[in-house]
């Protein structure tokens, strides 16, 4: 696989573990930093020392909602790229993260060649924006 100049710190949040495992070694092979979280509380915990380059989401979490998560990183002004990750792209929860500021939503199962991309997309999209 190709590599990139800088390499890439990713955040993935998914209360399902096989879930967690499977994006994590998909980004770890294109040499990117997967932290993993299966709780939005403990994400929103390290966010702010972490500051990942991207953000894979999914928006059905236990406890505290997808949309929750997201909500609260847009409130502290931070427009680091959220990629949805779901399984149910119609549901109330996945609407409400788009309206809150989500970068793209991507519906389970998704490819790890199109996750790759979707990523790189965003995270150059919001580089050129912020620069």
């Amino acid at each position: 696989m190709e590599k990139h100049e800088k390499q890439l710190t990713v955040a993935i949040i998914d209360d399902d573990e096989s879930v967690l495992d499977a994006v994590k070694m998909v980004l770890e092979d294109q040499d990117w930093i997967a932290n993993t979280y299966a709780s939005g509380e403990a994400f929103l915990s390290d966010f702010k020392q972490l500051k990942p380059d991207c953000i894979i989401l999914d928006s059905n979490l236990m406890g505290m909602s997808g949309a929750a998560v997201a909500r609260s990183i847009r409130e502290n002004l931070d427009t680091t790229p959220i990629v949805v990750l779901t399984a149910y792209p119609t549901t109330p929860q996945t609407i409400e993260i788009k309206k809150v500021g989500a970068s793209m939503i991507l519906v389970k199962p998704v490819s790890a060649m199109a996750l790759i991309e979707q990523i790189q997309q965003v995270v150059t999209q919001n580089r050129i924006v912020h620069t």
